[in-house]
């Protein structure tokens, strides 16, 4: 059955989630659903680590376990490589390493391509990171995965959901990670379309250690998250009771009674979170490259009805602070191909200085 897929690449785990076709083959689309890439869990370490083959795997899933390398998302963009499998690779490289090893997994598990992929990023992105990483997907074969802010992502699965309007309103997209707290705001114009007002991150918040910290610990971990909200926020231009909402994403179930309650007691709007949070961001970016059936104006004086209008790919992000239109959108294989792709080694794409 089609499927459209999205990948959202943390620093502690990779997620994945991919959309169906409702019936095969009409032009309704499934809500989306998380697919499984580790062994015994939905997720897998963002680690990655090189076999004696040198085939690129995520280390968590070698055995014995195998020290891997880490935090490449955050080192997009840096002009020093980073060291991997005995040699140096540039790391949207390894960026693009793991979209690559995922879609196969998902490939592997489905018996088919997917027809779109689309991966999240930091919204707060600018143009030179992006088009590092177009350039590494590239050379994996991804040239036409689509890259879609974080935010974009949040909000789309929201509003998928119904809990948010496709148009109208600003929203704080609120998004807590294993090590880093972003935050966007943003407006939505209609179905695919979005305006990103601004975003900032804040790093190191030790959100792997909020699990086991005592109650006032997290609680004041969280608070700087929401202090930084509520700046940013203010730095735009708007207050607190001028959203429309307040989106959460990421996390843990043990930190989501802190957020809620701090994000509730800063924004008198309604605070929203999906039942499955930590899925969120991989959730919207599948739901982001559906298709979208677009009826057409009728000419003057016909008759209401007639034929529908052919699948459109999803309408770009505005370019407003930290948004990059996408205009292209993968094909990753064509015919009925059902075995597993071959993975290529990983990226190595020149590493270029400039605006990030």
């Amino acid at each position: 059955m089609p499927y459209v897929l999205g990948i959202d690449i943390g620093a502690g785990t990779t997620k994945a989630a991919v959309s169906r076709r409702a019936d095969g083959t009409g032009p309704g689309w499934g809500p989306a659903q998380p697919v499984t890439l580790g062994a015994r869990s939905r997720t897998v370490g963002s680690a990655l680590a090189m076999t004696p083959d040198g085939d690129v795997v995520p280390a968590d899933l070698l055995r014995p376990p195998a020290d891997g390398v880490g935090g490449y998302l955050h080192r997009v963009g840096d002009s020093l490589p980073m060291l991997f499998g005995g040699d140096y690779f540039p790391a949207h490289g390894l960026v693009a390493a793991m979209a690559r090893w995922v879609v196969d997994r998902v490939w592997q598990q489905l018996d088919e391509p997917p027809e779109r992929v689309a991966v999240a990023y930091p919204s707060g992105w600018g143009n030179g990171r992006l088009h590092l990483l177009h350039s590494a997907l590239g050379e994996a074969d991804l040239a036409q995965t689509a890259l879609v802010t974080r935010a974009r992502a949040v909000v789309e699965s929201h509003q998928a959901a119904g809990r948010v309007p496709p148009a109208g309103g600003m929203l704080l997209a609120y998004r807590i990670g294993g090590s880093t707290c972003e935050v966007t705001l943003a407006v939505p114009h209609g179905p695919g379309r979005l305006e990103l007002l601004g975003s900032a991150e804040l790093d190191e918040i030790s959100g792997f250690d909020l699990d086991d910290a005592a109650p006032a610990d997290a609680r004041a971990v969280i608070q700087s998250t929401v202090d930084l909200a509520v700046h940013t926020v203010r730095s735009l231009g708007a207050a607190p009771s001028d959203l429309s909402a307040v989106l959460i994403a990421g996390g843990s179930g043990a930190v989501y009674p802190y957020v809620s309650d701090l994000l509730s007691a800063a924004f008198p709007v309604p605070v929203l979170r999906d039942p499955d949070p930590a899925m969120t961001v991989a959730a919207g970016a599948a739901l982001t490259v559906r298709p979208q059936v677009r009826r057409p104006a009728p000419p003057p004086g016909a008759a209401p009805g007639g034929p529908i209008a052919p699948e459109l790919p999803a309408l770009p992000e505005m370019p407003g602070a930290g948004g990059l239109p996408t205009d292209s959108w993968p094909e990753i294989a064509s015919g009925g191909v059902t075995l597993r792709p071959p993975r290529p080694p990983v990226a190595v794409a020149t590493v270029r200085a400039g605006g990030r």
